[in-house]
């Protein structure tokens, strides 16, 4: 494959750790390769490693709303699911209701899964 320049140019099915692999790859070529680097073989390697760090970024963030309903569902609690995340629970909440809007208005998410999802982003009993 030819250094990418746009997330697009990457198969959606390579696997992650290979993602995150060129991506290193390409900024250890800016940071230890034979230097000078001339412009030509900097910007391969900024715009390769801006389109893999983008893939990775996109494929991490896909599953990181799904996962706080896993974690919730089994009983992690607002707190310790938003603690995990680097968020308080009304940031979780923020950004779980949003996701979850979003999902059932392109139509991924029923009004009955819906309808869960937002029932574990309610306040908890004190």
């Amino acid at each position: 494959m030819n250094a990418p320049t746009n997330p697009d140019d990457i198969p959606s099915d390579m696997y992650l750790g290979l993602l995150g692999h060129h991506c290193a790859q390409h900024h250890l070529a800016l940071i230890h390769g034979p230097l000078p680097l001339t412009d030509v073989e900097v910007t391969k390697h900024t715009l390769a490693a801006l389109a893999y760090g983008t893939a990775v970024t996109e494929r991490v963030e896909s599953g990181r709303w799904p996962t706080v309903v896993v974690a919730l569902t089994a009983g992690a609690g607002l707190e310790r699911t938003a603690a995990a995340m680097g968020l308080d629970a009304s940031g979780l909440r923020v950004g779980l209701a949003l996701w979850v809007s979003e999902q059932h208005r392109l139509g991924l998410v029923d009004a009955d899964r819906y309808g869960q999802v937002v029932r574990l982003i309610q306040e908890e009993p004190a």
